[in-house]
Formats: structure tokens, sequence, C-alpha cells
């Protein structure tokens, strides 16, 4: 089993501390609500909160896996609940935080593990 590189393994804890410390300032959240599981190509990252719900990989190797190149963050679910016009804003600003930390992390590459 190759193991994680210690460059990415560096970003995936700096993309999970950025996450946390989002979760807190902008949702209010406990950032000790969100966790981060290793596996043997990256690391996952979960936080469900009382109205969101955040599942997301970060892959340094898919192996081939379903075609898609190494260095990818992959969406699992993303789900808000509330009043429309808020989550709609918030999802927004959301999405692009998210795209931003990941590249300047080194995750250049997106997938929705739905499409």
């Amino acid at each position: 089993m190759q193991e994680i590189k210690s460059s990415t393994h560096d970003a995936i804890v700096d993309f999970f501390l950025n996450f946390r410390s989002y979760i807190s300032e902008v949702f209010g959240a406990n950032p000790d609500d969100a966790t981060l599981d290793w596996n043997s190509v990256g690391a996952c990252i979960h936080y469900f909160g009382e109205d969101r719900a955040i599942q997301l990989r970060l892959w340094e190797r898919s192996g081939g896996h379903l075609g898609i190149p190494d260095m990818t963050l992959i969406i699992i679910r993303i789900s808000f609940r509330g009043a429309q016009e808020v989550i709609r804003a918030e999802m927004k600003a959301f999405i692009h935080w998210l795209k931003q930390t990941a590249k300047s992390h080194g995750f250049l590459h997106f997938a929705d593990e739905d499409c």
C-alpha cells in the first residue's frame, strides 16, 4: 500500500483547519463537529450540523478509479436547510470558498460523487 505524500498530508490538514474555521465563523458551528478521517488515498471530511451536512473527500490519487485525476476534491454531500433565499446565498458563498480553498491547497480538480 502506497502512503500519502507528506506535502499532501499537510495540505489536507491545512484544508481541514480552514474548513473548521469557516464553519465556526460563518455558520456559528462548533469546529469540533467537523471530523477528518484518513484513508489510503487521502481523507474524508464530515460535518453534520443542525441545518447543514457536508461530506467531502480529498484524494491525493485515485489509481484510475472512475477516471478521476489525482489531487481531486470529491463532493459527497452538501445539504443546507432553511429559508430558500438564505440557503441559496450561503450555498453560493460556501461553494466559492470551497473551490478557492481547495485550489490554494493543491486540489485542482473537483468531482461530484453523484455525477
